[in-house]
């Protein structure tokens, strides 16, 4: 697939872009997803054909300074806004300086300059696109785009990011911008209508025809997706269940007892989520991943397979999926021979809140009528409908863990094709040891009871890690640092310390899951 890097630091901007090429095979990559260099330097001037070369030669410096390929196509994107009554002698104001601009301006100031002239409300939202290919001549390539509309005379406070759209926000100047003859500013605006007066569009579909054009990309096809081959699958369980019934503790019984490769498919919501909106991000989860298994219910299940694919394991548990599509496309996108069996696992809601209480998660429920509102939030996503189908194990958890155990043994690992992987031991030597591994096993053997693990700093893992393994070369917080900020991973939680201003860490299921099998795999 045809990669381009995007030069920004805006994640927000990433996004969009990557929604804008999302009916061509062309893969849009955050320069900070590819190394921890600073992103270029972008001049504060007024001047849009200056600023825009000066920022592609810094970027260009910036791509060697990295270590990118020489032939690595790149681009960036400079926003500009022009307020007709506000614009004076061919001067575009606020212009190019419209980032700046919104941190200094409110609504009441800006309507009041406005309503003294004479109240035209006009303007103009500006994108200009830059691509950097240096495998064609002339190797810089312009394109540009906008759209008209007004500012609108009522500004709405009570305004939240969209939760899958997260460039119609609450933050840019999209939150007063009314398009063309539209009353409604683009932020309220529904997806299919929005789209219609994206400003950036057709900057986009400009870079995207000439790509096409030079036979760099193509359209996706709309066929169905090809089967993906699983031979290497020998067993796969998918467990569903509400909050607390006990789909974990089986699944941490299975990757202790024969080796099983956990994953959560809550966990790939939470990394969607986080490369949306970011750590900081004031958007609910619960209600960014209730949109999202309704508009896109595959999204996750297409985030799992792609990791199955990654890993090949043998012996594989998913828990946490909501919705039969999801279970579904899982199915029906993996060919194998192998065992695949759909379970549900029931507990008394008595038993589950007992269980909440004590797992002390930050979300804790201990009152009945908040485990029912939650059950209702899972069964409404789709979870219900699971239960429902035909050909589903149910089993019920409300006795002790052994009784468990020999209940869900003896209903789903009695299948003549069940073999237990089989992991060769090797002594984990710290100093040739992947560090990345290092770290994930570092986080599990800090983790406590349940979900009681305390979120670290870089120092703080770094600190620990020098501490388990006895290195010949310490390593560094900065090395660490490098590896866990520059993108999202699927093995880690991530939380933001506004006390602090910093990120922390701790494992996720499918990282506690995934360090179980490194442990069996290495011994310390």
């Amino acid at each position: 697939m045809f990669e381009i890097i995007f030069f920004t630091s805006n994640r927000t901007k990433t996004q969009h872009a990557q929604y804008l090429v999302r009916n061509y095979d062309v893969k849009i990559s955050n320069f900070r997803e590819k190394t921890y260099h600073a992103n270029y330097d972008e001049p504060r001037i007024s001047d849009r054909e200056k600023l825009l070369k000066e920022s592609l030669d810094s970027a260009k410096d910036k791509a060697i300074s990295a270590g990118l390929s020489p032939n690595q196509p790149f681009i960036l994107e400079d926003t500009s806004v022009i307020i007709d009554a506000l614009s004076k002698n061919n001067i575009e104001y606020p212009g190019t300086d419209i980032k700046y601009w919104m941190r200094e301006t409110n609504f009441e100031t800006i309507d009041l300059q406005l309503l003294f002239s004479n109240n035209n409300r006009n303007v103009i939202v500006r994108s200009d696109l830059v691509l950097y290919l240096p495998i064609i001549p002339p190797y810089e390539f312009y394109f540009s785009s906008y759209t008209k509309g007004t500012i609108t005379e009522k500004v709405n406070y009570a305004l939240q990011t969209n939760p899958i759209y997260p460039w119609l926000d609450n933050k840019t100047f999209n939150k007063w911008f009314c398009p063309e003859a539209e009353s409604t500013i683009i932020s309220e605006m529904p997806i299919e209508v929005a789209d219609k007066y994206d400003f950036r569009k057709g900057a986009f579909q400009d870079l995207l025809i000439f790509l096409h054009k030079k036979n760099l990309i193509k359209n996706k096809t709309k066929t169905t997706r090809i089967q993906r081959d699983a031979s290497f699958l020998s067993s796969l369980h998918i467990v569903v269940g509400l909050s607390c019934t006990g789909k974990t503790t089986i699944a941490d019984y299975l990757a202790e007892k024969h080796s099983f490769l956990h994953i959560e498919a809550s966990d790939f919501m939470h990394l969607i989520y986080l490369e949306t909106h970011g750590e900081r991000s004031d958007v609910k989860i619960g209600e960014f991943a209730q949109r999202i298994l309704k508009e896109r219910p595959t999204l996750v299940a297409e985030k799992v397979l792609d990791f199955l694919e990654k890993y090949n394991w043998s012996n594989v548990i998913i828990t946490g999926f909501r919705k039969a599509e999801e279970v579904d496309f899982i199915l029906d996108n993996y060919l194998t021979s192998g065992d695949i069996k759909v379970i549900n696992i029931t507990a008394s809601s008595e038993l589950r809140i007992k269980r909440k209480v004590i797992r002390n998660r930050s979300e804790t429920t201990n009152t009945t009528e908040n485990l029912e509102e939650r059950d209702l939030r899972e069964l409404g996503m789709g979870l219900e409908i699971l239960q429902k189908r035909s050909g589903i194990l149910t089993i019920e958890n409300n006795e002790t863990k052994s009784i468990y155990y020999e209940k869900y043994s003896s209903e789903c690992l009695k299948s003549d094709t069940y073999n237990a992987e089989t992991i060769e031991k090797s002594k984990i030597d710290g100093n040739k040891q992947r560090l990345y591994d290092l770290v994930i096993i570092t986080l599990y053997r800090l983790k406590t009871d349940g979900e009681k693990s305390n979120y670290l700093t870089t120092g703080e893992i770094c600190r620990n890690l020098n501490n388990f393994f006895m290195l010949d070369k310490p390593k560094f917080r900065e090395n660490i640092g490098r590896l866990l900020n520059m993108k999202f991973d699927v093995f880690f939680e991530v939380k933001y310390d506004k006390k602090n201003r910093r990120k922390t860490y701790r494992l996720s299921n499918t990282g506690v899951g995934h360090a179980k099998l490194l442990l069996k795999k290495y011994s310390l």
